[in-house]
């Protein structure tokens, strides 16, 4: 059988007709019921395979497909435009805080653990229902108030996360981001009062917690110092925080005790850059460096102490 039985007007070449039905895998004549040319491919449901499950929508993750793509067939694409007008829903918070989340920091791992911290946590607690009034949204309208929130409960995953040992951006993200503090802080306390993911990791005594993240946060400082002095440096101001950090009663070893200090009722992370900060300014090296760290490394909460700490470097 000849097939693309078709004119370049559209006509059929067999009965001269310009009417047309769909065939299995040919529009037909309707008037002979010669072939005429092929159908387009059906593009159908198309999967998202490129995006981890745990990122995307919550409406496709326990779907095969979740869109239809164009197409030029007439008949194809106003069943795409009906599809879409009748699956629409209203994107709910949790997914509004992932998509922040993934816009950030891409679709990596630590992307990945801190959706799934997020999705367990809403699981429990509809975040969408935390209505506490975030001091960074004063003056915003509501749709940009909803995207700083999301923000704060994006940036507060990652936050524990990493006071948990997996590194990652928190502090760059929510500097960023400019969110205040105690905004992120009321973010972060919403998610805690819901984790079970991490129930091992609160199981531990305090002083042994105290102490693994206090080296997790030695070995992150470690890093950002290389940026700026050799090596043989770096290890001066790290054995100076560290020297500071045990005098002041803080666990640095695994069988250390936890005395009151200093630092006693300050996060982990702040605990270790104010030491290290301070251990630089007793070598005599320059408050353009600390200042430097801290540009590379915001840790959450040392603003004020970074604009106060002029003090120590005047030698």
């Amino acid at each position: 059988m000849k097939m693309n039985r078709c004119k370049e007007d559209g006509k059929c070449e067999v009965c001269g007709s310009t009417k047309r039905v769909e065939g299995q895998i040919h529009y037909v004549c309707d008037g002979c019921g010669s072939p005429m040319e092929e159908l387009e491919p059906d593009p159908g449901f198309v999967p998202d395979g490129q995006t981890p499950t745990v990122l995307r929508d919550s409406r496709d993750r326990n779907h095969l497909g979740s869109r239809i793509d164009p197409s030029p067939d007439k008949t194809s694409e106003n069943f795409r435009k009906k599809h879409m007008a009748a699956s629409y829903q209203k994107p709910r918070f949790i997914d509004i805080i992932v998509m922040e989340l993934v816009k950030k920091c891409g679709t990596g791992k630590s992307s990945q653990d801190a959706a799934r911290l997020l999705i367990e946590v809403d699981s429990n607690e509809r975040l969408g229902a935390v209505r506490k009034k975030r001091r960074g949204a004063k003056g915003m309208g509501k749709e940009e108030s909803k995207e700083y929130r999301a923000r704060t409960f994006a940036a507060a995953a990652l936050h524990i996360l990493n006071s948990n040992g997996h590194s990652n951006t928190a502090p760059q993200v929510a500097r960023d981001w400019g969110l205040v503090y105690l905004d992120l802080a009321s973010a972060i306390r919403a998610l805690r009062r819901n984790i079970t993911e991490f129930e091992g990791t609160m199981r531990e005594k305090p002083s042994i917690l105290r102490s693994r993240q206090l080296r997790h946060e030695m070995g992150r400082l470690r890093s950002f110092l290389h940026e700026q002095f050799d090596m043989a440096e770096v290890d001066r101001i790290i054995e100076a925080a560290s020297r500071i950090l045990t005098e002041e009663g803080e666990p640095l070893g695994a069988n250390d005790q936890w005395l009151t200090g200093r630092f006693c009722n300050v996060p982990s992370p702040r605990a270790a850059f104010e030491a290290t900060v301070t251990a630089m300014a007793g070598l005599g090296l320059p408050l353009r460096c600390a200042r430097r760290l801290y540009e590379r490394l915001p840790i959450t909460g040392m603003a004020y102490f970074m604009e106060r700490c002029s003090g120590l470097f005047a030698h």
